[in-house]
């Protein structure tokens, strides 16, 4: 999807909006609810309200960070609620420091990242996308080499392959951090 996009009016664009964002925003809520199927419902209110109020933003990164926005007052109001409250949670919760706008970019950058990440590894063959995947997840090469059926030396060399062609990939990302 192009950044110069305006706001989707169709069900079609609003569809496509949805697939392309909701994905990373549960990951998102999820930073601040801590339980998955909670964050992907969340999520859904959110698009449901957007759909019906048709807010006014000027392009796809606009939409992007209201979304962001969007997702962020949904978590911290579930967080208030006396719902939560009286589901009788156990882990006790900072909201302060949930409702500060340094964990809303952190958090927000994070799965941002980790989106742009997943997006280039399935660019990748995949044999070597899975190398990748299965390193992520902390697999040993002798873990790799077992899962996949390969020898430890093909393992070796199809991840030395990927990071090289990840690092062009996510070239941008790099120079983002670098004027951070």
């Amino acid at each position: 999807m192009s950044n110069d996009k305006s706001q989707p009016t169709t069900l079609e664009g609003f569809k496509s909006i949805f697939e392309a964002l909701y994905p990373s925003l549960c990951l998102f809520a999820n930073k601040y609810i801590n339980h998955m199927d909670t964050s992907k419902d969340l999520v859904q209110e959110v698009f449901i309200k957007v759909w019906e109020k048709k807010p006014p933003v000027k392009n796809y990164n606009a939409l992007k960070g209201y979304l962001y926005t969007a997702v962020k007052n949904q978590c911290l109001n579930y967080l208030k609620s006396n719902y939560f409250k009286t589901m009788g949670h156990t882990t006790p919760i900072d909201l302060a420091q949930l409702q500060t706008e340094d964990y809303f970019l952190a958090e927000m950058a994070t799965v941002e990242t980790y989106a742009q990440l997943y997006k280039a590894i399935k660019t990748l063959p995949e044999k070597t996308g899975k190398v990748i995947q299965l390193s992520l997840n902390k697999y040993s090469t002798k873990e790799i080499a077992e899962e996949l059926a390969i020898t430890p030396s093909t393992v070796r060399t199809q991840k030395s392959m990927a990071y090289q062609k990840l690092r062009g990939l996510l070239n941008h990302i790099n120079h983002f951090f670098t004027y951070l």
